[in-house]
């Protein structure tokens, strides 16, 4: 399945994370953005996603942010990893409203000893933004901080694909 991976603010497409999705059976796309300095983030990680055919998005803090959005938006399924849910805006890029929200499945990983962003807040925002087509899970790791280390990550990755393949299985949603 091929998947938008969206780094975090100041970090880059980790390969040893990259070779987690791609051992999960994942094809990934993933560009290093400087969220700082780069005009139109949300736009060209939506065209990305449009021109590759994604059919999953995988993002990590802001990253995980502008992949809320961007599964809203075009309808895919996402795992978010301590998604920013704070931000109104991403530097030089805003995000468009959203009229008809039509993400069908969400999976999130929230670090409860996340110093960075307070998991409470987003799942704040979850609730708040929750729809009843909507297939949302979230998980809190007790370990887990703001950084996700590669166990976690691939056993969050594993869990993500395995519940995906699950839904179209079952046909859930």
């Amino acid at each position: 399945m091929k998947t938008l991976y969206i780094h975090g603010l100041d970090s880059y497409p980790v390969p040893e994370k990259n070779q987690i999705m791609k051992d999960t059976g994942l094809t990934v796309v993933a560009l290093h953005i400087n969220y700082r300095e780069k005009l139109g983030v949300y736009e060209t990680l939506k065209d990305t996603a449009i021109r590759k055919k994604v059919k999953f998005i995988i993002g990590s803090s802001l990253g995980g942010y502008l992949g809320y959005w961007i599964a809203e938006d075009l309808g895919l399924p996402c795992l978010l990893f301590n998604p920013a849910m704070i931000y109104d805006d991403v530097f030089y890029s805003k995000i468009p409203a959203i009229e008809d929200p039509k993400c069908p499945s969400r999976y999130v990983v929230l670090g409860a000893k996340d110093k960075t962003l307070k998991p409470k807040d987003t799942i704040k925002f979850l609730k708040a933004n929750k729809r009843e087509d909507l297939n949302q899970q979230t998980i809190t790791c007790e370990w887990l901080g703001h950084q996700i280390d590669y166990k976690t990550f691939d056993e969050m990755v594993n869990w993500a694909v395995n519940s995906l393949k699950l839904e179209k299985k079952y046909k859930i949603r």
